[in-house]
């Protein structure tokens, strides 16, 4: 997107084991969550990346003419199985791991939790949940992030964010219908 800030990896030749074991549960690294929901969203497409976009049309307040927003699809980026893997991994998350406050009845929810500390030694936490509704046909890609949350719930991802999740797509229209 323009103006969004770049991803902060390692350079390649700075990955030893240690680096590679803590680079696959999610830390020495930082991306935006523009970023995040892009590569959950490349997932959700069977592989398939699209440019993210934040508006779906424009509507011109005097004229009432209506622009969509052009979807741009992009390349396979991953193969359809690895993606149909990770989906099926993510559903797990959230009908029986830390994700289980996602769940939204009658449907079928993906997602992963996350927990991170806020700097070092500050006792501040981020928590977050991002997510993929319905399994069977994903329409929507959301994610929620805390900055120091406090109170019930606790400051992890699966305890205080998910059920948020649950809140926002129980609500959302364009999948959930009925409610």
């Amino acid at each position: 997107m323009p103006g969004e800030a770049g991803s902060i990896f390692l350079k390649e030749d700075k990955v030893g084991p240690v680096e590679l074991a803590t680079i696959s549960f999610g830390q020495r690294f930082e991306i935006t969550p523009i970023q995040m929901l892009s590569v959950v969203s490349t997932i959700a497409n069977n592989g398939k990346k699209f440019t993210p976009r934040i508006l779906k049309a424009t509507i011109d307040s005097k004229t009432g003419e209506r622009k969509d927003i052009e979807v741009k699809e992009g390349e396979q980026v991953i193969s359809e199985e690895t993606a149909k893997k990770v989906l099926s991994m993510m559903e797990s998350v959230v009908a029986e791991g830390t994700g289980k406050g996602a769940q939204v009845k009658g449907y079928s929810i993906g997602g992963k939790t996350g927990t991170s500390e806020d700097g070092v030694n500050t006792g501040k936490y981020v928590a977050s949940f991002v997510g993929v509704a319905d399994i069977s046909d994903p329409e929507v890609v959301i994610m929620i992030i805390l900055y120091n949350p406090t109170g019930e719930g606790g400051h992890q991802g699966g305890g205080i964010a998910s059920p948020i999740a649950s809140q926002v797509l129980r609500r959302s229209s364009s999948i959930f219908r009925n409610f």
